[in-house]
């Protein structure tokens, strides 16, 4: 059988099933709320379509150029079966299939939020600073030690042997950061390319550092609770 994993990154897998971005679960069955539109310029419209998930109940918003409405379709909120879902929305909210997970910092997600809201309207210049002002955020929480952003990030690597090195090191060959802060004259933009791998590198650098271990914690928490109930019950069995 040919390898589908791919399918698993999209949002639409059908007229009427989806990968949810919201609760994280695949292959749910969503609702179509229908379609409105506004004008985007004196020349152009845009369509706002509008889905609702059966598994979290969330709603997520999807803008297109395109005319998705199946137009043999006797209601107004079924989509064509014949595009790519994905590819016809240029932007969507959320604005990826990852949703970053609440247990890291608050201005941490706002900041990878904006940065793939711009990169999917091709606004690099805006996503590339928001995703180095994310990144310089992470190295001001972690109290990163260093005279320059090599030397933080492996300070930061260092406070975090169980990541993958690789995924520092990507993120060590980020250049044009020449101060810790994101200054007019001290950047460039990313092309499309670098700034995929940079945004999907660093939010698997958070997954590692706030999730993972915090997971591990509530799995082990919910062993030895187990394990103390086990206990009790033992003792209560053979108490005179």
């Amino acid at each position: 059988m040919a390898d589908q994993s791919h399918l698993d990154s999209k949002y639409f897998l059908g007229v009427d099933i989806f990968n949810c971005p919201f609760c994280n679960r695949r292959h749910v069955n969503y609702k179509n709320l229908g379609r409105s539109q506004f004008n985007w310029s004196n020349q152009k419209n845009c369509d706002i379509w509008r889905v609702k998930y059966a598994s979290c109940e969330k709603v997520s918003m999807h803008l297109t150029f395109q005319g998705l409405q199946d137009q043999g379709y006797s209601s107004t909120s079924r989509f064509r079966a014949d595009v790519d879902l994905d590819q016809a929305f240029f932007y969507s909210v959320p604005t990826s299939f990852f949703v970053v997970d609440s247990r890291i910092p608050g201005v941490i997600r706002e900041l990878i939020a904006e940065a793939e809201g711009c990169a999917k309207m091709n606004y690099l210049t805006g996503a590339s600073a928001c995703t180095r002002k994310a990144i310089y955020e992470l190295l001001s929480l972690q109290k990163a030690e260093g005279q320059n952003y090599d030397d933080k990030i492996k300070d930061v690597a260092s406070k975090h042997p169980a990541v993958d090195a690789e995924l520092f090191e990507i993120l060590g060959h980020i250049k044009d950061m020449t101060s810790d802060h994101v200054h007019e004259q001290s950047w460039i933009s990313w092309d499309t390319k670098h700034l995929q791998l940079f945004l999907e590198t660093f939010k698997a650098v958070l997954h590692e550092i706030y999730v993972i271990p915090d997971e591990k914690k509530n799995r082990a928490d919910s062993v030895r609770a187990l394990r103390e109930k086990l206990g009790k019950a033992k003792s209560d069995k053979i108490a005179p």
